[in-house]
């Protein structure tokens, strides 16, 4: 066995992976003059303003895993182990719930010792029962867990359980031995498991969940937490105030008495707010806002690349889209650097990838493994020198007017901010004057949106996804046929070409030989990328102002902030 403790597993990593779900959501931070006031033990209160644009859709993580939704449950819910920013652009992965673990010499056996010390917030104790109850429930078909699939081929029985093929959900390789040691079997080695279940298994209270069923977590006042904070008061719209979890093991160490985690949609505003004083911390893509910034005087500036790969879909079940010749045009049919010299101010990383190239198998990078061939937007471009011609191609294979004037496609936005109205515009006009087509914007919500996805009703929209964990499994995954994040009925997409990729990924997972695996990974990326299902597009470098007075706030492409170390300092 190898006994992995806190003082000897420091998996520091450079640029490496970005976080579970994500959407393109900025992270803002403030300290209000007004939260300034004396706590109990007379010393100032510690308060810290952070917003997001999009709303924090629910409280329960076995249903609600959006971007906002998962920066919420990093401060009042512990998994077993925790993923956390450090200095320098590099993450590690530390004891949360779990004090200590174990892995088998064979790498298929998972032991977590249970911090004794550790009690929700209402008093009771976090014992591994709750993690095993989480799992299963997540292996529930009736729960409908939006990570369930994350964990689909990886648990044993867990595929099998979810998707009712012969096992209970109490069958799965999750096992509560004592109330202070869990146990999870995995059907072969991943070298990213921990990096998995700190990103995707935020747990829920047992007791009450079993005593509430369908209205566990629907309000601040019908859930628990077991993290070093707990929520306070919740407006979905408006601001989640989260305050210190007295009850929390180490709560001692906590620095921070307060965080005020609001909404603000646009991001001038936000801006304002950080230039007025109100805010922390502030990401912004614009040069004009990024020179007033720093002229100030008062902020540190990072700027690191994002890891989660931006990207368009494209609905296979459209009568145009159907056509491969016609995706690879649309593929083709504008430049990504001048997307981003255009749109983001040069703010960003044009990807031809599906793969950011900071993506590993093993110890090497997918991109070094596969000398650069992986780049197949690239290889697009140089094959296709008349993407016009290309689209009236295959206008004919399917019998259409090959007239392209006589095309309309639906663009669905991400969004109805002024950054989101701007790439619909931009987008169509590319599209628009090199293929001679017509584009109709739909501009709607990202959740409005998610859910056209959901129910196959779009033509192009706008993706974008943070890997859960360092590998290009993390990404390829989403597009299993079956049962991927963007699934058949999601993407339209069908015949020989989603069998092999199902066939390709399934090898893959018990590949052994690094340069093997990461050869299957090529192919089935050259089948959804290649093929204009999905069009990479680029990775976010948007940069990040800190007030200096803000201590232990470390900006980095992975990992998430650890908020139970941030504090003020005037």
């Amino acid at each position: 066995m190898l006994d992995i403790k806190e003082e000897d597993y420091e998996k520091k990593k450079n640029i490496a992976m970005g976080l579970a779900v994500a959407m393109a959501v900025s992270c803002l931070a403030g300290c209000g003059g007004d939260d300034k006031k004396a706590s109990s033990d007379g010393k100032t209160e510690q308060v810290l303003n952070i917003s997001n644009n999009s709303v924090v859709v629910g409280l329960n993580p076995l249903i609600n895993t959006t971007g906002p939704d998962n920066a919420a449950f990093n401060m009042v819910l512990d998994p077993l182990v925790k993923r956390v920013t450090r200095d320098g652009n590099t993450y590690e992965i530390i004891p949360a719930a779990a004090e200590s673990w174990d892995i088998s010499e064979d790498g298929l056996t998972y032991t977590f010792h249970m911090n004794k010390d550790a009690k929700w917030s209402d008093g009771t104790k976090v014992t591994a029962n709750d993690f095993e109850f989480t799992f299963q429930k997540m292996a529930t078909p009736s729960v409908a867990a939006t990570n369930a699939w994350l964990f689909d081929g990886i648990i044993e029985n867990f595929s099998e359980a979810l998707y009712d093929q012969g096992k209970k959900p109490e069958e799965i390789g999750v096992h509560a031995i004592d109330e202070d040691t869990l146990e999870i079997k995995i059907i072969h080695p991943a070298s990213y498991f921990l990096e998995l279940v700190s990103s995707s298994a935020y747990p829920v209270n047992k007791a009450m969940y079993e005593e509430l069923g369908s209205d566990y977590a629907t309000s601040e006042t019908k859930t628990v937490f077991n993290g070093p904070f707990k929520i306070e008061s919740w407006s979905q719209n408006t601001e989640m105030v989260v305050v210190r979890n007295d009850q929390y093991w180490g709560a001692d160490d906590v620095k921070l008495d307060k965080i005020n985690y609001k909404i603000i949609q646009e991001s001038a505003t936000a801006v304002q707010s950080y230039i007025n004083g109100e805010l922390d911390v502030i990401g912004t893509t614009d040069a004009n806002w990024g020179k007033t910034i720093e002229e100030q005087g008062e902020s540190e500036s990072y700027q690191v690349p994002d890891s989660a790969p931006e990207f368009f879909m494209l609905n296979a079940a459209n009568e145009y889209l159907c056509n491969e010749k016609i995706r690879q045009a649309l593929s083709v049919a504008y430049d990504r650097q001048e997307m981003i010299d255009t749109l983001r101010n040069g703010k960003g990383v044009p990807i031809y990838s599906m793969m950011p190239d900071t993506v590993q198998v093993g110890e090497k990078t997918y991109t070094e493994l596969v000398g650069g061939k992986n780049h197949f937007v690239q290889e697009l471009q140089d094959e296709i020198k008349d993407p016009k011609a290309l689209l009236i191609e295959g206008l004919k294979e399917l019998g259409k007017d090959p007239d392209p004037s006589k095309v309309t496609i639906r663009y669905a936005s991400r969004g109805t901010d002024e950054l989101s109205k701007k790439i619909a515009e931009w987008m169509k006009q590319q599209w628009e004057s090199v293929l001679g087509i017509n584009i109709e914007i739909d501009m709607m919500e990202w959740n409005i949106m998610w859910d056209k996805i959901d129910s196959g009703d779009y033509d192009i929209a706008t993706g974008g996804w943070g890997p859960y964990y360092n590998e290009p499994s993390a990404l390829l995954q989403l597009f299993d046929p079956d049962n991927g994040y963007f699934n058949a009925e999601k993407t339209g997409w069908s015949g020989e070409d989603p069998k092999k990729y199902q066939e390709l990924l399934n090898e893959a997972k018990y590949e052994v030989d690094d340069q093997k695996k990461a050869e299957l990974y090529l192919q089935a990326e050259e089948l959804v990328v290649k093929s204009g299902l999905i069009e990479p597009t680029y990775l976010e470098e948007a940069p990040t102002f800190v007030k200096k007075y803000v201590k232990n706030y470390f900006v980095s492409t992975v990992g998430q902030v650890d908020f139970s170390q941030v504090y003020i300092e005037k």
